[in-house]
């Protein structure tokens, strides 16, 4: 078993680096999370170590998402997993406290700890290891000494002098760093390390050229780094151009700084990276391009948007950037929208429901999905129960899970309405010593409405009859199932078609509602693949059924009924909507969604 568990661990370790490359770190801190469970496994070799090891990576990753008292709680927890930690593991947590402090304006302690980083490290024998470690500090002792110099009054020139010195001192030791670790050890992970090192080091040197009156040797300096751009990392890159365009900027260059500031959708911007991180400094260079009128209404790789990013993050810089990007989105806004305040709620709307997605998928609901337990789908329902029913925000995000009995469907006769009172709602109320009972298997309907404004469905029924018979198909396909153990969720009924605002929380609750049925049954006709909300229905669950394989899709069509087709290319943008100037929001905001259910194939 414990052999069988290390080769689990390595898989994970290994796929976690590979989300690392490419900036993933929600990706990257699920896998450690289920690496960090592993760890407790009985008999599971040096536990200890590794957990140590893991702890340290995932408070990286709280770092990187703005996260800094997470953070900071996670390195504490590292340093007490492992009696007797290295000086060069010492080191490293030292840098990221360090970080950390520099981040929150802390800058006297920030330079302590990195000079105290550097000074562990070559206590160490000399090795890729602690070379590294003394390359991080002495870049990141630069870029404090360089706070410290904007703080001084009168500005102190020595304290300018010295951030050049240790800055260019990086970019030196990461490029002999790299001439060695390419000879003796070409697949070592502090190669790409190093390389990063370089470049984040050149690009916080034409800070200090700027500040010496020296631009073009700023602009000179941020073009060698985007040179050595790799492009793998997203954030990385978006740093740099925010540099070189900053450099611009400063050398009377504006029109090229906006270039390299403005981004299209799908690719990491300036902005987005600068929310990413959140700080007082960031906050300042947020607030120039602003000031020039970059475009801060677009969204990452993985549908992020640079107000995403600051709300997620929900730390006090983090909350001070959001008006500096509110700002900046209405100015955008007021060139092609005839009611900008309404648009900045939806936003503000969009990206605090990202922040509660967020915790309640990522942080309970992802685990159980990769488990697969018995009682599963019993387990997602509580969690989700629970969740809205102790917060009294997200209970006004969201609504409750709502479904009916089929045989309550069938008997009705007809589409029921929100108002029927057939609805049952999953309790979290069962006591934790009852043995767990699966109460439902919920399938969810997707459909066309064919009604016209008369509602979902026409005067013959027919959509209710086609329920009931793809329903009958499915328990052929799956004997174990009885009439009275199945259930059903579908729009009309589970989402209130009279209270507007309980109306939005039903939308707002489409993926997490997907997610808590068991299947998914596509009425497909001639139409069906045209219509956004259908389309945007079987993305929420076909990413859910390829990476877990826990849920079932079946399409019924035209007398068949067969598994969802996976292949099937959906761009829903240009599908059509009823309501598309209220509809085309909401649609956008829930495929962006999808990105976020999936992406956990390991």
């Amino acid at each position: 078993m414990a052999g069988n568990s290390v080769e689990e661990y390595q898989r994970l370790i290994n796929r976690a680096n590979e989300y690392h490359k490419q900036a993933l770190w929600q990706e990257k801190l699920r896998l450690l999370q289920e690496a960090l469970f592993i760890c407790e496994e009985p008999a599971f070799p040096e536990a200890d170590r590794r957990k140590q090891e893991l702890l340290f990576d995932v408070a990286g990753i709280w770092r990187r998402l703005g996260q800094y008292d997470r953070a900071e709680k996670t390195l504490q927890q590292s340093l007490e997993a492992y009696a007797s930690p290295t000086s060069s593991f010492r080191a490293s947590v030292l840098g990221e406290l360090g970080v950390m402090a520099r981040h929150n304006n802390r800058y006297h302690e920030a330079r302590d700890l990195f000079r105290e980083q550097g000074r562990l490290a070559r206590e160490e024998p000399s090795s890729i290891e602690s070379e590294a470690e003394i390359c991080r500090a002495i870049g990141n002792e630069g870029m404090t000494t360089y706070n410290l110099w904007q703080l001084s009054d009168p500005t102190d020139p020595t304290l300018l002098d010295a951030a050049f010195s240790q800055l260019q001192e990086r970019i030196t030791r990461a490029q002999d760093l790299q001439r060695h670790i390419s000879k003796v050890d070409p697949r070592s992970k502090y190669l790409a390390m190093v390389q990063t090192w370089e470049i984040i080091a050149m690009d916080r040197l034409t800070l200090c050229y700027i500040a010496a009156g020296k631009t073009e040797a700023a602009v000179q300096i941020a073009e060698e780094s985007q040179r050595k751009q790799s492009r793998q990392d997203p954030t990385v890159t978006a740093f740099s151009k925010f540099y070189y365009g900053n450099a611009l900027w400063h050398d009377g260059q504006a029109e090229k700084a906006l270039k390299q500031w403005n981004a299209p959708s799908g690719t990491c911007s300036a902005p987005m990276a600068l929310c990413k991180e959140p700080g007082k400094e960031h906050n300042e260079h947020l607030q120039l391009m602003a000031d020039a009128g970059v475009d801060f209404d677009t969204y990452d790789e993985q549908g992020f948007s640079a107000l995403d990013h600051a709300v997620l993050s929900d730390s006090p810089h983090a909350r001070e950037a959001i008006p500096i990007v509110e700002k900046a989105l209405r100015s955008a806004l007021q060139l092609t929208s005839k009611d900008v305040d309404k648009e900045i709620l939806i936003r503000k709307q969009q990206a605090e429901l990202r922040r509660q997605y967020r915790t309640i998928f990522q942080e309970h609901m992802r685990p159980v999905l990769r488990k697969k337990p018995s009682g599963a789908f019993n387990e997602l329902r509580k969690i989700y129960a629970r969740f809205i029913s102790q917060d009294t925000k997200e209970r006004r995000m969201f609504s409750r899970f709502h479904y009916m009995k089929f045989t309550d469907f069938v008997n009705h006769g007809e589409l029921p309405i929100s108002t029927s009172g057939l609805d049952k709602q999953f309790s979290d109320a069962m006591e934790e010593t009852q043995k767990p009972k699966e109460d439902d298997f919920v399938i969810f309907i997707s459909y066309r409405w064919i009604g016209g404004g008369n509602g979902p469905d026409d005067e013959s029924g027919t959509q209710w009859h086609r329920i009931i018979n793809a329903v009958e198909k499915f328990k052929k396909v799956n004997p174990h199932l009885d009439s009275d153990s199945l259930g059903l969720w579908l729009d009309y009924f589970c989402v209130d078609q009279l209270d507007g605002q309980e109306k939005e929380r039903g939308v707002d609750a489409l993926p997490l509602a997907v997610v808590q049925c068991n299947a998914m049954i596509s009425l497909v006709d001639e139409t069906y693949y045209e219509r956004a909300w259908c389309a945007v229905e079987v993305m929420l669950m076909r990413a859910i059924v390829e990476s877990y394989g826990l849920h079932q899709w079946w399409e019924d069509r035209d007398g068949s009924f067969e598994e969802g087709d996976t292949t099937h290319v959906l761009d829903v943008g240009n599908l059509k909507l009823t309501e598309e100037k209220s509809d085309r929001p909401k649609i956008d905001f829930l495929v962006r969604q999808s990105k976020l259910l999936g992406r956990d194939v390991v």
